[in-house]
């Protein structure tokens, strides 16, 4: 293997964060036509759409924060939860493409909404910066925190405001309190005790992204040290099939993979250790030899190897994708790619245009330019966390080609 492109940089919110160019020429137009199926100017219309239509549809100005989703059979909003941490960066990479001043407030009010309303603040808890589930309020995880920790360090760089370095403070306490009981990933505030099993997601691949990004920024060799932990506690958990069962250690899940494949790559770019690329190419390779005809991945696989859950989270497939296009420029092998394209591929055509998979609802303003939360549908809902990674998908693809056709091979 050779590498075929050096990424600079680990933020994973627009292009730029890895070190590509935006906006794009129209010299990416025959290859987006050859494989996607769209034009550069449909690419850009269906980006801003979803993110000035769609996720700005489930945002409310009175209380600062986004809806998670929509029902659109029932014409209905979900709650407002964690999942605003992960949701505003649909708006800090409308943002960073189209330079709109709005969307980046409307970025950090949802994230004061969720660091207030769901986050563990209190000055004399010692779990403090773990983000809640919106189920089960009591528990704190380090999947969510990643998410919060990624929104801060976002925001951090684009307004240099104090108050989100003393929130990566609290969360780094978390993730520090998580790894000192042994890489625990649920803390429960009822018992005062980590959850060893019992829904756990084991989500190693948001501590190691989170320090690494913050690594780059600060040059503090603590936040490496504490990546590597993390990362090397993550290596433990591969499967001999090269998977990673990371719910309850007994299944594969499409939404515990890419954080996980990126930050191994992540960690062989800084290290120069074989070991991690070793591990995120057995992971990749698994990865491809489960990719469904279509460019999806099933939500679950069992320990047998068996699909335990064929259904598809959509927002999944673009994302693990993403994480591909950073193996392919480590390693050079085109099935990645190939891989990468097949899974945005799918997930454009989940979104509520025309032509597309599920073309319903499509009077509904709410819905236009959304994307479906379930492949086959399931109860009809859209929601903004779907966008983020599908939305990523694209605009990174878009610009990974670009600059793969103005370099060197």
């Amino acid at each position: 293997m050779a590498m075929r492109y050096r990424f600079r940089g680990f933020e994973t919110v627009s292009p730029s964060g890895w070190g590509l160019s935006w906006p794009l020429t129209d010299a990416t137009s025959s290859r987006l036509r050859a494989e996607l199926g769209i034009e550069l100017e449909e690419l850009l219309t269906r980006v801003r759409n979803a993110g000035y239509g769609f996720v700005l549809g489930l945002y409310d100005d009175n209380e600062g924060a986004l809806r998670h989703f929509y029902r659109a059979d029932r014409r209905e909003f979900g709650a407002f939860d964690s999942g605003n941490f992960l949701m505003a960066l649909n708006f800090v990479l409308m943002y960073d493409l189209f330079g709109d001043r709005a969307m980046l407030d409307r970025a950090q009010r949802c994230f004061f909404y969720a660091l207030n309303h769901f986050t563990e603040t209190h000055p004399m808890a010692f779990w403090r910066g773990g983000v809640r589930d919106g189920d089960r309020p009591q528990d704190l995880w380090v999947k969510y925190t990643g998410d919060a920790f990624w929104l801060a360090q976002a925001l951090q760089r684009r307004t240099g405001e104090s108050s989100y370095q003393e929130a990566i403070s609290m969360f780094h306490n978390f993730y520090k309190r998580a790894r000192e009981a042994g890489y625990r990933y649920t803390f429960d505030g009822q018992t005062y005790q980590w959850r060893e099993r019992g829904n756990v997601w084991q989500a190693f691949g948001f501590p190691v992204t989170s320090y690494l990004e913050q690594y780059e920024a600060t040059q503090d060799d603590r936040y490496l040290t504490e990546a590597v932990r993390w990362g090397d506690s993550g290596l433990s958990l591969q499967a001999q099939d090269g998977l990673f069962y990371l719910l309850d250690g007994t299944f594969w899940n499409s939404d515990l993979t890419a954080p996980e494949l990126r930050g191994l790559v992540y960690l062989w770019e800084v290290t120069g250790e074989e070991r991690y690329l070793e591990s995120a190419v057995r992971f990749a390779d698994a990865l491809l030899s489960r990719q469904n005809a279509d460019g999806s991945w099933p939500l679950g696989i069992d320990g047998d190897g068996e699909v335990a859950i064929a259904s598809v989270g959509p927002g999944d497939s673009p994302n693990i994708g993403l994480s591909l296009l950073r193996l392919h420029g480590a390693t050079g092998d085109d099935r990645y790619l190939g891989s990468a394209i097949r899974a945005v591929r799918y997930g454009l055509d989940l979104q509520a245009v025309e032509k597309s998979k599920y073309p319903r609802f499509l009077d509904d303003p709410y819905v236009h330019y959304g994307f479906w939360s379930w492949d086959p549908l399931y109860d009809y809902s859209l929601s903004g966390d779907q966008s983020v990674h599908h939305l990523r998908g694209l605009v990174f693809l878009a610009s990974y080609l670009e600059a793969l056709a103005s370099s060197p091979s």
